[in-house]
Formats: C-alpha cells, structure tokens, sequence
C-alpha cells in the first residue's frame, strides 16, 4: 500500500497504479486551474492546451486512464478557439 500523508489528511492507495493514476488526475486539475487565469482574462491559454495534450499523451502510451486530462483539454481547445475567433475581430 502507499501512503501519502498531507497535514491531518490520510490518503491510501490500493497499489502502484492507482497512485499514479491519481497523479496523473491531480496534476491535469492543477494545469486547468493554472490555465483558467488567462481564459478568465479573455487571453488564449495555448500552453494549457498543450501542456494537457502531452499529459494525455503519456497517460495513454502508460495505459492509464486519460478520460479526465481529455475533458479538461476539451474545455480548453473550445475556449481557446471561441477566444481566438473572438479577437480575431477585434485587431
């Protein structure tokens, strides 16, 4: 079992794979997040979008699970590109 301890939080993973699979699913939480400060300013967020392309990527070439990374990036590749056709009229 793995272990992994934050403050008073404890939380146990079955085995190797899930931990990584959870890995994989918090760090795509973490670039979305990272990402929505440029949506919010109406700015493309295009490293968002690839920086969860590649970690899709990887998550699949390791057989993980990349359902959520696809959704986050869904959210991305939409906003980017109604955002990019927006200023498009704008300049």
């Amino acid at each position: 079992m793995f272990n992994l301890v934050n403050c008073a939080m404890n939380i146990i993973y079955k085995d190797r794979q899930e931990f990584i699979q959870a890995a994989f699913d918090e760090v795509a939480r973490i670039v979305s997040e990272h990402g929505n400060t440029c949506v919010e300013a109406c700015v493309p967020a295009i490293p968002t979008e690839r920086c969860l392309e590649q970690l899709a990527l990887v998550a699949s070439d390791w057989s993980y699970d990349f359902s959520l990374i696809d959704a986050y990036l869904d959210i991305y590749k939409k906003s980017n590109s109604e955002i990019m056709e927006y200023l498009e009229g704008e300049c």
